[in-house]
């Protein structure tokens, strides 16, 4: 990653894999500024970004992101030397989990809660929830009055704005059983990049998903068949208020995600891909 990209003068010339992670949050940033000020502080940071990003991806083999919408990134706003080169390789590495790991959690079942995980150091996590909680939470609870919204996370979390229902829990020991435990988990980010472990997890321990577009960016999951997806306060709240009242509906769509995520996010789907990456390198290489 970027914070290591400074060491690779010193491997003595064997080849190194690039992982890129902090593109996506960078340009939409830029992309989205609404201000004077805001434009021209990222616009400068998104530039020398990217320039930096063009010069160091061509002094390695390859390059991994965890979505395509962030490899297409790449290829189209990078550009310059590095992109240019024909051999510089962009390889789709998705997140993935251990599914075996979620299995057989033991999890009373809370009626209408909802769960968020998330660190909110990291500041798209935090204003998703801040969305959330000013927007859509008051919806919800006009549809579903004995609604519930856990929030798990850092200290962070507790300067959010407060919410009738709302519990803020922090760090847990296993957040499982939290996940586990509710009907609704929520993903209504509106920026960043990669593919949302939170969902993979809910995925994978039986809790349907309500997620915006960019929540459920880079997952090859189908909404209305895998998920939930909405991108307004309205239509997200209408949602997880069809989720908590609709328990054939819970069934269906966690049966169709848990088999997804077994299918393209297990850990044993994605590691020969990154293995099979590594070996061709290390011959070429030699």
């Amino acid at each position: 990653q970027t914070r290591m990209a400074g060491y690779q003068p010193y491997f003595g010339g064997a080849p190194a894999l690039f992982e890129e992670v902090e593109m996506g949050v960078i340009y939409e940033e830029y992309a989205q500024a609404a201000t004077f000020k805001q434009r021209l502080r990222y616009g400068l940071t998104w530039a020398k970004h990217r320039h930096y990003m063009a010069g160091l991806m061509a002094k390695f083999a390859a390059v991994t992101v965890a979505s395509e919408p962030e490899r297409e990134l790449l290829r189209r706003r990078v550009g310059g030397k590095g992109l240019g080169s024909p051999w510089l390789r962009v390889e789709l590495l998705p997140n993935c989990i251990d599914v075996a790991a979620y299995a057989d959690v033991a999890a009373a079942p809370q009626p209408d809660t909802l769960i968020y995980t998330g660190s909110f150091s990291f500041a798209p996590n935090y204003e998703a929830m801040k969305w959330f909680i000013l927007q859509v939470w008051p919806l919800v609870l006009a549809q579903v009055p004995q609604a519930r919204l856990v929030i798990t996370g850092n200290q962070a979390g507790r300067q959010l704005p407060p919410g009738k229902h709302v519990q803020h829990v922090g760090f847990v020991d296993d957040v499982r059983t939290y996940v586990a435990g509710s009907w609704v988990s929520l993903a209504p980010l509106q920026t960043g990049g990669g593919t949302r472990l939170k969902i993979l997890e809910a995925m994978a321990l039986h809790t349907p998903v309500v997620a915006t577009s960019k929540g459920a960016q880079g997952l090859d999951a189908q909404p209305g068949e895998h998920f939930l997806q909405a991108d307004e306060p309205q239509a997200f709240a209408d949602e997880v208020a069809r989720l908590l009242q609709d328990a054939d509906l819970r069934r269906t769509l966690t049966e169709k995600a848990y088999e997804l995520v077994w299918r393209m996010y297990d850990y044993t789907a994605v590691t020969p891909k990154l293995l099979h990456l590594i070996d061709e390198i290390a011959h070429a290489h030699h």
